[in-house]
């Protein structure tokens, strides 16, 4: 779906009309298309990430050959295991725990192995010794090469980064997390991850899950007194190498992580997509795992509303709903629910957390939306909240209702105004007419409370009420003051 994706028209018109939310800056993914001078430079930036995960320390200027050369030696040894033509991968690696020859089981190569071979041509060239000195590519090599290297970046250089936050439960905060991100080049790194032009399928991330924390071990071991380039990295600390998870772990870890800091919505603790089946499917993305865990639980059906599924109702500004006594409070589960109940009043809504990633990812969830085939107007959750959004929230006064109701959460010291620019900006890109009958229901509901309220003459006018019932007051006692002061 996302290669369709980004072939279309539509996509180009979103993608044109707003370049730093789709186009990367910092972090390229092998596409088959794109600047051989920008994944070049991009090359240096994963290097960097995955030398500091392994050895602990950053990278200077004058360690940069010796990342370099460490990520295209794990990204050979990772290839050669993945494609049979080197050491099998040990059978505790194995998806299912036993190990053939070619590094699969069965002895045969699965379709997704097949995927991101490498030509033999290119592993020969990649393995040549000149007087017992192994020689590195002088590049990426293929695109399938490529796809490896772009994997071991996000498994063993970025992912990791998050990993604390699935064990620590409420004690981690996003704004937290951002801390450890808080340089505009690791933004932009943040950014780039989560955008469509820079997706791979999990079974791209899983083999090298399965063989990359082997593949430090085995440069541990073999490498450093052979491979000029590695000279300078500590034995001890590749020996000592471990990844943090693995394949069994990766969707309760990785996945719950990863969404949980990436999702629109603020939530106290991680959570899994909803649909247990989807996410075993290792052709979806982590774009497409995020949007599964933004998808609402499926709930209850409506009895006795009155009310009907399908019909797109505007919903009252948060200004006007407060006049009409609407109290708005906050839902911190992480998905784009909204819930109206008509005996307390009350309309829960997602807290929407602003800050310097969720542009990007609100446009490129829209974006994942539009492109979804079939059915696709009943799973736009994130396209009908923003719509929603974009009727409650008129000006910057709106948005200060939100935040007073915890319904919008600021990080990094953003305003009002901010808030409501954003909020326009976005729904901007949204596809009318857009059906989601669990919003949509309960946006109806509301929609008749309100005008049912606003019917009553105290309600309507209220803050006209108010000053007259105030200047009644005032004159009144002004009116007993004098007469007190002539007795």
């Amino acid at each position: 779906m996302a290669t369709s994706m980004l072939k279309s028209a539509a996509y180009e018109r979103m993608r044109a009309e707003n370049l730093p939310e789709f186009v990367p800056r910092s972090v390229f993914f092998a596409r088959g298309e794109g600047s051989e001078v920008d994944r070049r430079s991009s090359l240096w930036v994963k290097a960097a990430l995955v030398y500091e995960s392994i050895t602990g320390r950053h990278v200077d200027d004058g360690a940069k050959p010796v990342a370099t050369a460490l990520l295209l030696r794990l990204a050979q040894a990772c290839s050669s295991s993945i494609h049979g033509n080197g050491p099998a991968v040990p059978a505790a690696s194995s998806p299912n725990g036993v190990a053939g020859k070619d590094g699969t089981t069965g002895g045969e190569k699965s379709e997704n192995q097949q995927e991101i071979s490498t030509s033999q041509g290119d592993q020969e060239e990649a393995t040549k010794t000149t007087d017992h000195q192994l020689q590195l590519p002088a590049d990426e090599g293929s695109e399938e090469n490529k796809r490896v290297i772009d994997a071991i970046f996000l498994v063993v250089g970025f992912l990791p980064r998050l990993l604390p936050v699935s064990g620590a439960g409420n004690k981690v905060s996003r704004d937290a997390v951002d801390e450890a991100f808080k340089s505009t080049h690791m933004q932009d790194i943040v950014t780039d991850v989560i955008k469509l032009e820079n997706q791979l399928p999990l079974s791209d991330l899983l083999l090298v899950a399965d063989r990359v924390e082997d593949a430090v071990h085995a440069v541990a071991a073999n490498d450093l007194g052979v491979v000029k380039e590695l000279q300078g990295l500590e034995e001890e600390r590749l020996k000592g190498y471990k990844l943090g998870f693995s394949r069994a772990t990766f969707f309760h870890d990785v996945v719950r992580s990863f969404c949980w800091y990436y999702s629109p919505f603020f939530s106290k603790l991680p959570a899994a997509p909803q649909d247990g089946g989807a996410i075993a499917d290792d052709s979806l993305t982590l774009l497409d795992l995020l949007h599964a865990s933004v998808v609402p639980a499926p709930g209850k059906k409506e009895k006795g509303t009155g009310v009907s599924g399908g019909k797109t109702s505007r919903m009252p500004t948060a200004r006007e709903l407060s006049r009409s006594g609407v109290r708005i409070a906050a839902v911190e589960d992480g998905r784009a629910t909204v819930e109206f109940d008509e005996q307390s009043s009350t309309l829960r809504l997602p807290a929407l957390a602003h800050d310097f990633k969720l542009a990007t990812v609100g446009r490129n969830l829209l974006a994942k939306e539009h492109g979804q085939p079939g059915d696709g107007q009943s799973k736009k959750p994130v396209t009908r909240y923003f719509q929603m959004m974009n009727e409650l929230v008129e000006e910057a006064g709106d948005v200060r209702v939100l935040l007073r109701a915890g319904a919008v959460r600021c990080g990094g010291g953003g305003t009002a105004q901010e808030v409501c620019e954003l909020v326009k900006r976005i729904d901007g890109y949204a596809t009318y007419p857009s059906v989601f009958m669990a919003m949509d229901v309960q946006i109806e509901k509301v929609r008749r409370f309100h005008d049912k309220r606003m019917q009553s003459f105290f309600v309507r006018y209220r803050p006209g009420v108010i000053w007259a019932s105030s200047v009644a007051a005032v004159s009144v006692v002004a009116i007993v003051a004098a007469r007190r002061n002539r007795g």
